[in-house]
């Protein structure tokens, strides 16, 4: 069986959005406000996510998965409190956190999301 595959927000380098068939997937997504703490950085790309949701006709409680990456772990707790408030308006999705050396110095988070329709 064949699944149309849709490309959102196309780059020279990747999608940020891909839907196929019923799966969501979307590209790692950074703040745009790269000049703010880990606080006012989690609460961008959430608000980011939530958009890219919108845009291909989802929404957040759609979301199965969500995987964290942090420059550094010591901003665990101060995104989780962002994060937290967050999710507890949604059906809550599997998640994974960890630290690792992001693609720029000025990057303090990264989140990526899986989802489905249904």
């Amino acid at each position: 069986m064949m699944t149309d595959i849709k490309r959102f927000h196309s780059g020279a380098r990747a999608s940020q959005v891909v839907v196929s068939g019923q799966h969501i997937e979307t590209a790692g997504l950074v703040a745009k406000c790269t000049d703010k703490g880990i606080a006012e950085q989690t609460r961008c790309v959430l608000d980011q996510l939530e958009q890219l949701m919108v845009d291909v006709g989802a929404n957040r409680n759609q979301i199965t998965r969500i995987q964290i990456w942090l420059a550094n772990m010591a901003y665990f707790e101060e995104m989780n409190k962002v994060y937290d408030a967050w999710v507890s308006e949604i059906d809550k999705p599997a998640r994974a956190c960890v630290g690792s050396q992001l693609a720029s110095p000025e990057y303090l988070i990264e989140i990526q999301a899986t989802g489905t329709f249904y």
